[in-house]
């Protein structure tokens, strides 16, 4: 079976730049390994990543350009939410290039299956998988739950209020995955496994899991109950709150069935591809808060 040896990452900034990590210190040599980005010159990048300016990513022609010259065979989008909809583009370039997979930006809960109207963001992103299968390109989909340092601070809004805000009861059991270990994931799989063991997959993550209420006990912090998530992106803060409140914060949440999936499509059931790591957990990462 073939693996897959030439990597492009559109995108550096946050969970990207943990992803790229990761190639680096996982991809054997000589592979490639690039990055596409609108601002190249606002970081400084190590000498073995070729770096490469995209003026605009709905120029199909100019990005499948890129992708030929280097002999692309991955692409991996890490793109925020106002990029979404741009990886239709993303995804004619690659397709056009030959590009043999292409991981949509997921890194967060499912969004397969049906997500309700009200978790618009969730819609976008099984819309743009929709399309991919359509154009007959194959993918790859990580669903990792919550960022254990990024997310899990913000969502629960102590940092404002010195309390664990919670809509609802809070008793609905979340994942949630440290960064480290999303891109080390990404970049094992994609390095070790075949294309054929890879290809239009799901990979279901979780290095903890908890509910917000679990998580106030093992702090000793008071319990708010609120309406909305106090401080800054409350809106943003405050739907994702309501995610982890339906049970959709979970990694093996099924919207269609409007509970847990079991075998392959439970929480955490992709974690055995990488063998003998050691997922680090909420309190191996977090001491105070």
């Amino acid at each position: 079976m073939s693996k897959l040896n030439s990597f492009a990452i559109i995108g550096s900034g946050f969970i990207g730049s943990f992803i790229l990590s990761a190639f680096l210190d996982q991809v054997p040599l000589p592979s490639t390994i690039v990055v596409l980005s609108r601002d190249p010159e606002s970081k400084t990048f190590p000498p073995e990543v070729k770096v490469v300016k995209v003026v605009d990513y709905n120029d199909v022609d100019a990005v499948a350009k890129i992708l030929t010259a280097y002999n692309i065979d991955t692409v991996v989008s890490t793109v925020g939410y106002a990029g979404i909809k741009l990886q239709k583009k993303m995804a004619d370039a690659s397709k056009k290039a030959g590009v043999k997979l292409f991981a949509p930006s997921e890194f967060g809960s499912p969004t397969d299956d049906g997500a309700p109207s009200y978790y618009a963001s969730f819609q976008e992103k099984d819309r743009i998988a929709e399309y991919i299968r359509t154009i007959g390109l194959p993918s790859i989909r990580f669903y990792t739950g919550c960022f254990i340092n990024n997310s899990l601070l913000s969502i629960t809004g102590v940092r404002v209020n010195g309390k664990i805000n919670i809509i609802g009861k809070g008793q609905s059991p979340v994942s949630f995955t440290l960064e480290e270990d999303v891109g080390g994931f990404v970049a094992h799989v994609l390095t070790t496994l075949s294309i054929d063991s890879l290809a239009d997959k799901i990979f279901r993550l979780e290095g903890d899991r908890a509910t917000l209420r679990d998580i106030a006990k093992w702090y000793d912090k008071e319990i708010a109950y609120v309406e909305a998530i106090p401080g800054p992106r409350s809106e943003v803060l405050s739907m994702l709150s309501r995610v982890f409140e339906s049970g959709a914060g979970s990694t093996g949440w099924n919207f269609a069935t409007n509970r847990e999936g079991e075998g392959e499509d439970a929480a955490g059931s992709a974690n055995h591809f990488w063998r003998g790591h050691e997922w680090k957990g909420i309190r191996d990462v977090i001491t105070q808060f």
